[in-house]
């Protein structure tokens, strides 16, 4: 999971230190996994332990961007039906994506396809619209 700048920020304001919880791979500051788990998961609980505050993208997911096939719901999520079924959070939901795409340009330069972005963003509410209609 990438790290913007204001989830450090927000993170460290928590009393974490930035080395228990990101590591820079490819240019990009991400979430430290463990064991395949993300750091903050808490095994006890089955919850994690910074949800308030966690990062953009975890608040996203299961909404994510793809460089080569735009905005889609995570097939692998259990809850991508779910989400793919509630126009109004999908709608708000991409609002932040286009944050987070923002945040990454002025925090790491990153680029993305503007209109693969906005095509794809207008498909996957028109299917989450139809779907709706059907119901």
């Amino acid at each position: 999971m990438l790290l913007l700048r204001e989830d450090v920020e927000r993170l460290e304001g928590l009393g974490f230190r930035r080395e228990e919880f990101a590591v820079e791979r490819e240019g990009f500051l991400r979430l430290r996994n463990t064991g395949g788990l993300c750091v903050f998961y808490d095994a006890g609980t089955g919850r994690c332990r910074v949800y308030d505050a966690r990062p953009l993208g975890c608040r996203l997911y299961p909404l994510v961007f793809d460089e080569e096939r735009g905005v889609l719901l995570d097939p692998e999520c259990p809850l991508a039906s779910f989400f793919a079924e509630d126009c109004l959070e999908l709608e708000q939901a991409l609002q932040l994506l286009r944050k987070v795409l923002e945040c990454l340009r002025a925090d790491y330069g990153y680029r993305h396809s503007e209109r693969l972005l906005e095509e794809s963003a207008r498909r996957l509410l028109s299917q989450c619209r139809r779907r709706v209609a059907r119901a």
